[in-house]
């Protein structure tokens, strides 16, 4: 029989979670102010230090805001810069899951593909006509090919006007220029990924919201399945390399 170990958790942590037990208690929404600070620590029954430096974590974390002179106001407004600007870092860190990074993509981008369907403005879709031509004009260019294919799910994104999912795809953005290193090929975007762009720029400016997302979907798969046999690959060859060396 195992026994977990009692975790520990500092005063601060401690005070951030009385918080969250005080705003969901009260029901506190955006824009609705904390007690004063003297009243907050005795409700909470900690230390004013403690909680000051509670304050600071949840106001780096872009959950509350201190205004001089007023006090302390619930403010969720950069929420997702801050998850945001987390998973960026953390993506970063680990480039090495591209299979779970094209995971994410399929649901992420075949969602905003669906709201850009219903949401896009006529000149929102002129811009992704515009960035498609550009996309078919310098395919066999393969820097120029990978700028115009990114550009094109940006600009999908800003048309599923949801400034939480555009945020969460720009955090990949850099990460996803780098994975085109790995799917692109030397001879620059392949015509099935261009076919592709075309037909869910095709759903997106009909407001075919079932094919913008079915044709999103099929992409992403088809070019996660390509980095899943690519990493497959690499591991094998990595595998032979090691036995070769071992001595006989």
């Amino acid at each position: 029989m195992s026994i977990e170990p009692i975790k520990k958790t500092s005063v601060v942590e401690q005070a951030i979670g009385k918080i969250y037990e005080l705003i969901v208690a009260q029901n506190l929404k955006e824009n609705d102010r904390l007690p004063p600070e003297r009243q907050l620590s005795e409700m909470l029954g900690i230390s004013r230090n403690s909680l000051r430096e509670a304050i600071r974590v949840l106001d780096m974390l872009g959950i509350i805001r201190v205004d001089q002179g007023s006090g302390m106001v619930i403010d969720a407004t950069k929420v997702s810069d801050v998850v945001t600007r987390h998973l960026s870092f953390a993506l970063l860190l680990n480039r090495d899951k591209l299979v779970e990074l094209f995971e994410a993509r399929l649901v992420v981008e075949t969602e905003c593909a669906g709201f850009a369907a219903e949401r896009a403005t006529p000149a929102e879709i002129a811009a992704l006509r515009t960035a498609y031509e550009k996309l078919v004009e310098y395919r066999t260019d393969r820097a120029k090919g990978i700028q115009y294919e990114l550009s094109i799910h940006a600009l999908i994104a800003k048309a599923a006007h949801n400034a939480v999912l555009e945020k969460i795809l720009s955090s990949l953005r850099q990460v996803l220029r780098e994975s085109r290193e790995t799917t692109v090929p030397s001879s620059g975007v392949t015509s099935a990924t261009v076919e592709s762009q075309g037909k869910i720029i095709d759903a997106i400016g009909r407001q075919d919201k079932i094919a913008a997302r079915a044709l999103m979907y099929e992409h992403i798969a088809a070019v996660a399945e390509r980095v899943k046999k690519g990493a497959e690959m690499a591991a094998a060859s990595e595998k032979a390399a090691k036995t070769a060396e071992k001595p006989a």
